[in-house]
């Protein structure tokens, strides 16, 4: 196509924050707008099993827990840009038991907050507010075993009435013997039922004893993803309740690692309600021989796994990945986790985005978040009001991370316009390969995603089928750019992901 053919081209590089009723415009990305870090705690209030919570007034809470000799679990509110200083929640005397990785789990409903803990005495037992976190009740006594038996790493989830659900590990006092059983409360949370075990319609007996578990809610019916451990073979199952928790009846494995090892991964995982029936689960496993995410989908109406799929690691082949979390809103999804492998950065927080649902977290250019020295660890992700919400663990504290959906408008264009080079791959490392498709010459410039030019490139004369060599700059991030070529006020343009 010749040159004064070509339709004219509109330039702009904008970013406006969206709703997801918004469309996609042609050549317009939409991605997450991280905020930079905002502190939420200390060493002095610890950092460990870190929750996140969306209000319905949009207000954020945060609650965690101090491990150690003198446990505590400390709850703090964003107000405005900052959260404020972390307050003890009074348990009555009641020590909990924390860990690193877990201990605390929390749902919210409406101004209503739930929070859930352990106690190796005990059992299990619940903090409620009514009023978004003012106040807290003194701890409700969830399940409390016989003297033989523990429980162990619960979570909590709501139904539609604003009930909360709870799931825990119950096992022998000598941590065998491990099934996962669930208890619901019929009046908000005053008084809880009788357990029912909630992974019995798996393979085998038992399951993983140290791995937290999640619950998905709709309706009358219960999701509960889990590792199972059947002689080892330490996979991961969803299992299905139709009548709100009363019983649990059937489960399908999602997994097809079959992971075999003689030890808990610690690592539990987790569940995302993509849209009426369709589950999308995600979970750590290592039978490659190395820590990786994996996702499956799942027909939660008749419990049939769809297709399985796992994200590479970003930077070595030495790298482990763990700790997925998951948050969005129909087909928009984010899955975070934790990644080693980065030199004196110890360990990351990555993410992957969709706004396709599942199929699209495979596509998307896999990207570190933090980029900071230390160890970045037990990431927790939620989803409200098109604003991804992000909290984690960075060296004895914690930080949060706002993430609103935006559109990066990098070249809005009237008319698809035949381009004059053609990229030879992608994505790219040290260099960018393009392969002329006509006869060409001008300027190439890479921008970012906020429309900020990082490289530009004076081109002469390229005749058709030449290849041009663009070397990138030293230590350039990963992520989605924006190549354009400028000519006569003729414009070309190509998405390129460096990796």
């Amino acid at each position: 196509m010749e040159h004064n053919t070509l339709s004219t081209i509109k330039t702009a590089t904008v970013v406006l924050f969206l709703s997801l009723t918004l469309q996609h415009l042609s050549a317009q990305v939409t991605d997450i707008a991280w905020s930079t870090p905002i502190p939420v705690s200390t060493t002095t209030f610890g950092a460990s099993s870190p929750k996140l919570g969306i209000l319905a007034s949009g207000e954020v809470v945060a609650v965690w827990g101090k491990s150690g000799t003198n446990p505590k679990i400390y709850f703090s509110r964003k107000t405005g840009d900052n959260f404020e200083a972390p307050t003890q929640i009074n348990t009555n005397g009641i020590i909990p038991d924390i860990y690193g990785f877990g201990g605390l789990g929390m749902a919210v409903y409406g101004s209503k907050i739930f929070i859930v803990f352990e106690n190796f005495d005990s059992g299990v037992h619940l903090l409620r507010s009514e009023d978004g976190g003012q106040t807290f009740l003194p701890p409700v006594s969830v399940f409390d075993p016989p003297a033989s038996d523990w429980t162990t790493l619960a979570s909590v989830a709501v139904d539609y009435a604003g009930n909360p659900i709870v799931s825990v590990i119950r096992e022998l006092a000598t941590e065998i013997n491990a099934r996962y059983i669930v208890i619901r409360s019929l009046d908000g949370g005053a008084s809880f039922q009788p357990p029912v075990v909630a992974s019995d319609p798996a393979d085998g007996e038992y399951v993983c004893e140290c791995c937290p578990s999640e619950m998905a809610v709709s309706g009358d019916s219960v999701w509960l993803v889990f590792r199972n451990n059947n002689n080892d073979q330490r996979d991961i199952w969803v299992s299905r309740s139709t009548d709100a928790a009363t019983s649990f009846t059937t489960a399908t494995d999602v997994d097809a690692t079959d992971w075999v090892v003689n030890a808990c991964p610690i690592s539990g995982p987790r569940l995302h309600q993509i849209g009426g029936d369709s589950l999308l689960a995600l979970w750590m496993s290592g039978a490659t021989g190395q820590g990786r995410i994996y996702g499956a989908t799942l027909h939660g109406g008749t419990m049939e796994k769809g297709w399985q799929f796992d994200f590479p690691a970003l930077n070595t082949n030495n790298s482990l990945q763990s700790f997925p979390s998951v948050a969005g809103s129909g087909d928009t999804i984010c899955v975070v986790w934790e990644e080693s492998g980065f030199g004196a950065n110890a360990g990351e927080i990555l993410y992957s985005f969709s706004q396709n649902g599942a199929e699209g977290l495979t596509t998307y250019p896999l990207t570190n978040l933090t980029k900071m020295p230390g160890n970045q660890k037990y990431p927790n992700i939620q989803f409200a009001n098109g604003v991804f919400h992000l909290i984690y663990q960075t060296g004895g504290g914690l930080e949060y991370r706002r993430g609103p959906l935006a559109i990066i408008n990098s070249i809005e264009e009237t008319e698809r316009v035949k381009p004059s080079f053609r990229l030879v791959e992608n994505p790219v490392s040290n260099f960018i390969l393009l392969k002329t498709a006509g006869q060409n010459q001008g300027n190439f410039t890479l921008y970012n995603r906020a429309g900020q030019a990082v490289k530009s490139w004076p081109i002469g004369d390229a005749a058709i089928g030449h290849l041009l060599k663009l070397p990138l700059p030293t230590g350039i991030p990963t992520g989605l750019y924006f190549l354009k070529m400028e000519n006569d006020g003729v414009i070309w343009t190509e998405k390129v992901v460096v990796k």
